[in-house]
């Protein structure tokens, strides 16, 4: 194991700790992309800083450790990208402009470079959970239907990684649901939102 903690949200700490595991294993076979973070936007006071600090932090950091990445896989066996989106670029939710456009544009990348990437035996993988129950979900003020505990998220996507899909989401049934959702007319995906909008949103969170 090598611990090399560090701000992802800084392109050059990042490029040093590629140089530092290339010093160390010279390679990489697989990497998992999964630091992100997530906040909620009041639109009545809309703050463009929530949106800033959530895109470099879900988006951003995981170009740059692509970036820092992509030569230590270039010299591995079998390599393998992995990134961590979420089921909320399915549908639009409330609050979500944050988190969303990040997700959104995190799936757009990776399934963009995994055209790229795949004449040169690159494989990549997209994951796309509905709710875990994390520090981060913990301070959720909504209720998370079929939330799974970390742990059995954790099992279920180290399992599937097995066979390196195209993309791995989760919970079944919540996706089941969702899925068709998605395909539903902007009109009524605005009329579901609008049902799902609190009444007393918070002042900021």
């Amino acid at each position: 194991m090598l611990a090399l903690p560090g701000d992802l949200t800084n392109s050059q700490t990042v490029r040093e700790i590629g140089e530092q595991i290339a010093e160390y294993w010279g390679s990489l076979d697989t990497v998992i992309l999964n630091a992100g973070t997530c906040e909620y936007v009041d639109a009545r006071q809309f703050d463009a800083s929530i949106v800033e600090h959530v895109v470099r932090t879900n988006l951003l950091a995981s170009t740059y450790c692509a970036e820092a990445s992509l030569p230590l896989l270039r010299a591995g066996t079998a390599p393998h990208l992995v990134a961590m989106a979420s089921a909320v670029t399915y549908l639009p939710l409330p609050r979500a402009e944050a988190n969303g456009n990040s997700k959104a544009g995190l799936r757009y990348l990776f399934e963009s470079l995994r055209i790229d990437l795949a004449p040169e035996g690159i494989e990549v993988t997209v994951i796309s959970p509905g709710f875990v129950e994390t520090p981060l979900t913990s301070k959720n003020d909504f209720s998370m239907p079929l939330s799974w505990p970390v742990e059995k998220a954790a099992r279920h996507i180290f399992e599937q990684l097995k066979d390196r899909p195209l993309e791995i989401n989760f919970p079944a049934a919540f996706m089941a649901a969702l899925w068709p959702l998605s395909r539903l007319p902007d009109q009524v995906k605005l009329e579901i939102g609008k049902r799902m909008v609190r009444s007393n949103p918070p002042i900021k969170d």
